[in-house]
């Protein structure tokens, strides 16, 4: 039996002869925001499309999550995967959703031979095959920038050639070195026989984004005939990290407050010296970052929050939070005032919880981790995930992005879930 293409999306329709709608979303580097697009892309899929008629995979993960599956096995999860999944009440199964995940210590597997990049390969296949044919859209978030998996033998530039899915790529904001991070990729997807179908500019300087929406959309018709999908610009409100993920860079755990765990900063304060005469100053969503012996640090945070929400009478509230660093753990009762006034606080204790582990060992040194700090999602935190969505909405054209990707009239072929073919 011959099929017509030997990539996995040609033999299911040649196969099935259902029509195979799925698109990978990429990124010239790390921390550009793809798993942030991706969100809102996903959103605006499940509006042009409908609930349950869109899945979503992320063929290669890295950072992973232990998931127990219905029959009772543990299995690795990409973490990104994870939140997709449970703020769109997904039901695909698990191991089409992420396929493959490398934990530490994989990639010397891979070169030691005890791992296949074919066996790498089919399992995607598998995954791409089981929810390609049991959705309208699937849409593919990849690992980072296009050449990620490489070391492996699989990366995203060949996941895309072998599936035969077009890729969108997100680049930063901005003219000269955006585009040059996007030709690099781009031409990985070429070597590998893969497609670029559009460009997302994210994060652009909000006062410029007329003029690169105009000169990156030109240029990129120009040269290479490929559409300016999106051009989002930066929002400070859905990038600011909340003080949960502040706490699990640093190693720290709330003491107080947890319920406000995904409250984020408009200020960072770091509070050593004695006697700062601005400490009394109630500034409103301030972050203060001092030692765990520091009472007096303690008293002034609870005093001003105290003082604003009497004042107003409990309409008002300085939404303030508090890092701890030391071994010196605070009292019962700052404990029980930091509490009542739902003042979010983590305690770093650099000695470790059997006094040899490792921790940051200064208020200096969580600062940098903090400053290095890149938020990931949390499903939990449905307020940032509702406004990120939004925004990301705003700025993409979903239906271009979908352009010659008409839905089904009849419903799609939907194979047995337990069913994997790797083609």
């Amino acid at each position: 039996m011959s099929w017509k293409g030997d990539s996995t999306r040609a033999v299911i329709q040649d196969l099935f002869g259902c029509h195979v709608r799925a698109v990978m979303l990429a990124a010239t580097a790390q921390h550009v925001g793809k798993t942030t697009v991706s969100l809102g892309v996903f959103s605006g899929l499940l509006e042009k499309w409908g609930r349950g008629r869109v899945a979503y995979c992320k063929p290669l993960g890295q950072r992973f999550s232990e998931i127990k599956t219905p029959d009772g096995r543990m299995i690795k999860v990409d973490k990104d995967v994870e939140v997709v999944r449970n703020t769109f009440k997904l039901h695909h199964p698990w191991e089409a959703m992420s396929p493959v995940v490398f934990p530490p210590g994989y990639t010397r597997k891979c070169i030691d031979g005890l791992i296949s990049p074919t066996d790498l390969l089919n399992k995607i296949k598998d995954g791409f095959t089981a929810l390609a044919t049991s959705s309208d859209f699937l849409l593919m978030e990849a690992s980072g920038h296009i050449g990620v998996g490489s070391i492996a033998g699989v990366n995203n530039a060949q996941i895309a050639g072998a599936l035969g899915v077009d890729v969108v790529i997100i680049a930063p904001g901005g003219l000269g070195i955006s585009f040059d991070q996007l030709a690099l990729n781009k031409a990985l997807l070429e070597v590998h026989g893969a497609h670029l179908r559009g460009v997302i500019l994210n994060k652009v300087d909000p006062e410029k984004v007329d003029m690169v929406k105009d000169y990156y959309s030109r240029q990129l018709m120009n040269l290479w005939g490929t559409p300016l999908l999106g051009c989002i610009p930066y929002g400070d409100h859905i990038s600011r990290p909340s003080i949960n993920g502040f706490a699990e860079v640093i190693g720290g755990r709330f003491i107080a407050g947890e319920a406000a765990r995904m409250r984020t900063f408009l200020h960072t304060r770091l509070v050593l010296a004695d006697g700062d005469k601005n400490l009394t100053d109630p500034i409103e969503n301030q972050l203060v970052v001092t030692h765990s012996s520091r009472g007096d640090v303690i008293q002034s945070v609870v005093r001003n929050h105290e003082a604003v929400r009497a004042g107003s009478h409990g309409k008002e509230d300085l939404r303030g939070g508090l890092i701890l660093v030391g071994v010196d753990p605070i009292s019962t009762d700052q404990i029980r005032a930091l509490e009542g006034l739902s003042i979010p606080t983590v305690w770093v204790n650099t000695a470790g919880s059997d006094g040899s582990n490792y921790r940051p060992g200064s208020s200096f040194e969580v600062l940098k981790l903090m400053n290095q700090f890149t938020q990931k999602h949390d499903d939990d935190d449905t307020d940032r995930l509702a406004n990120t969505m939004r925004h990301i909405r705003n700025h993409v054209d979903i239906d271009r992005l979908c352009d010659g990707y008409s839905p089904p009239s009849p419903p799609s072929l939907s194979l047995p879930q337990d069913r994997w073919l790797g083609f």
